[in-house]
């Protein structure tokens, strides 16, 4: 089984090369590719150096079996099918298909008895709702109706350009509005990541509530907050309330006990100990804390996970390796 990065020299691709040292995906070595004017450059694997190959029509896919795309959507759209039609399964961290109809959009601790054998397709969901989710999935049988969750998110969501900012502005440099963020990073934070709709709601509150609806084949689950990027090189914060309709006085225990053996998650006990995101950068789990019912129809909880690694690399890791193992 041999894999391909596609964005090979981004961060997230370059996480992606980190993970598969370790992954039964990496007994051979990936096929780096990146754009054409990164062709040429070259990585260490395993004690062997890496040459990236350009993403273009002579690319020889022979013998790859899947690919992890973290090149963005426009890329994604264009080649992810050209490489289906070769044989090869995509794991995609773009949102260019988290929504279509017949690709399945996987947090393989939640739901990953949706992932296809063959050839397709296969989505990573948006890094908050991973986050969120793999928090959500150990409780979701008491039955909440609605989410309201306020998620504070590091600048390496923006990618190298969003930790460029930081450590341009922290060093005293200008800021430049648009690259990437309209707002000054250091010392500020801002809500407004991603355009907002004609609802005043953005594109990073609306992914959160498309793609938990998904996720959870639950069409009618409504999740609503405020999506605020903060000074942080890396590691989102999510801040979550869980509404239910009825009282259940029994709820807070029945949450502790069920987080306190979910994959994935480490539950911190001690409220005075609350996750924090400098600690957790490189952590594969996600880690909660405060978890508290000051009313007995709601339960609340803090959540902090390294969205370049479950969020993005680790995630699509491990979608990947879930499918291998569907094909033998």
């Amino acid at each position: 089984m041999r894999s391909a990065i596609v964005g090979a020299t981004g961060v997230v691709g370059q996480e992606m090369l980190a993970l598969l040292e370790n992954s039964p995906l990496g007994k051979e070595p990936p096929l780096l590719v990146a754009s054409p004017r990164s062709a040429g450059k070259q990585f260490s694997f395993r004690g062997e150096s890496l040459t990236v190959q350009g993403l273009d029509s002579n690319l020889d896919l022979s013998g790859i079996d899947v690919a992890l795309f973290a090149a963005g959507g426009s890329t994604s759209r264009e080649w992810a099918p050209r490489f289906v039609e070769q044989g090869v399964a995509v794991v995609d961290n773009s949102s260019a298909f988290r929504l279509d109809d017949g690709v399945p959009l996987v947090v393989p601790e939640v739901n990953g008895e949706v992932i296809p054998s063959g050839p397709a397709i296969i989505a990573n969901p948006n890094c908050s709702t991973i986050i969120l989710l793999m928090a959500l999935k150990p409780i979701w049988h008491l039955g909440p109706e609605r989410l309201v969750v306020d998620t504070y998110q590091a600048v390496s969501g923006a990618g190298i350009a969003g930790l460029d900012a930081l450590e341009r502005e922290s060093s005293g440099g200008e800021f430049l509005p648009g690259e990437p963020f309209p707002f000054p990073i250091h010392g500020n934070l801002f809500p407004a990541i991603g355009e907002a709709d004609g609802d005043g709601v953005t594109v990073e509150e609306r992914k959160m509530l498309d793609e938990c609806r998904k996720i959870l084949s639950a069409p009618d689950l409504v999740v609503q907050g405020t999506c605020v990027r903060v000074p942080v090189a890396r590691c989102h914060s999510l801040a979550a309330t869980l509404i239910f309709d009825h009282e259940d006085q029994e709820r807070l225990t029945k949450a502790r006990e069920a987080l306190q053996g979910a994959n994935g998650v480490i539950f911190e006990e001690d409220p005075g100990n609350p996750p924090t995101p400098g600690p957790l950068s490189g952590a594969h789990p996600v880690s909660v804390g405060r978890l508290r019912a000051p009313f007995a129809d709601s339960l609340q909880l803090w959540i902090v996970g390294d969205q370049v690694l479950k969020g993005a690399a680790l995630n699509t890791v491990q979608i990947a390796e879930s499918w291998s193992r569907t094909v033998g």
